[in-house]
């Protein structure tokens, strides 16, 4: 027996006008995780860390990786609590620095840092060794799909009654990524540098799935100079452990109006 979950979100962005609504119209992006074993991986940054530059190289190395979407879904959250010490990180926010802590009373990361490396909801710290990601998604249940036409975004996901006995509430994680975002840094630790990013988390929103609907997604694109964008889809129960994740590429000719 099934248990059918499913859940309609409203997702507005404010992308470019300069396409028509007829180009909007001929896309639909569809997103499953059926057959395939994706593992999420989070990384917490900032610009206004020296150390950070580095992580970011290689995390960058995805972008033409065929594993990308399909093995590995990179997402990078920029935190604030760098922000006071010479450079405003132009993609930091308060609730990405405050995700990090969650974690930490979670027991799940030991401590709070950047960059730090958080592979399906647990602290990694084999970036620093040189080691390699660790693909890890034995946990995984279910199966999650994703369907976007224009405005509206719904997720079903679905699992075996059996693998439904723990009855805390789920979580679902909407995150809009920017690829090939460049940012000259004036001040702080890596001033004079030239920052290539990809997989910067631009927007983040978070919903359970018996409440808070419709939820909308806002961003300002004419903000953000990068030259493509992603979409990552999560579940997670209240441990932040993550139960599927879906993610791909937004089309350069589509708008989600």
């Amino acid at each position: 027996m099934k248990v059918y979950l499913s859940i309609i979100l409203s997702c507005m962005l404010l992308y470019s006008t300069a396409y028509s609504a007829e180009a909007t119209r001929q896309h639909t992006i569809q997103l499953s995780s059926k057959n395939k074993h994706t593992t999420l991986l989070e990384i917490y940054s900032s610009q206004g860390c020296s150390s950070c530059p580095p992580a970011q190289r290689w995390v960058n190395q995805y972008e033409n990786n065929p594993a990308l979407w399909k093995t590995i879904v990179p997402v990078v959250f920029h935190v604030d609590y760098w922000d006071q010490l010479g450079w405003r990180d132009p993609f930091a926010s308060k609730q990405f620095s405050q995700r990090q802590q969650e974690y930490r009373r979670k027991n799940k990361v030991n401590s709070v840092y950047t960059p730090g490396f958080v592979v399906e909801g647990r602290e990694w710290k084999g970036w620093f060794s040189g080691k390699p990601l660790p693909l890890i998604n034995a946990h995984h249940v279910g199966q999650l799909d994703v369907s976007i036409d224009k405005s509206v975004l719904k997720l079903t996901y679905q699992r075996d009654e059996l693998m439904n006995d723990n009855k805390d509430p789920l979580i679902y994680n909407i995150a809009l990524l920017g690829i090939g975002i460049s940012t000259q840094v004036n001040k702080g630790e890596n001033a004079g540098k030239t920052l290539k990013e990809n997989f910067i988390v631009l927007a983040h929103q978070q919903t359970s799935y018996a409440r808070d609907l419709p939820v909308r997604l806002v961003w300002d694109k004419t903000q953000i100079h990068a030259q493509s964008y992603g979409i990552a889809i999560w579940i997670t129960d209240e441990s932040l452990t993550p139960l599927q994740v879906v993610a791909g590429d937004i089309p350069k000719d589509w708008v989600i109006e």
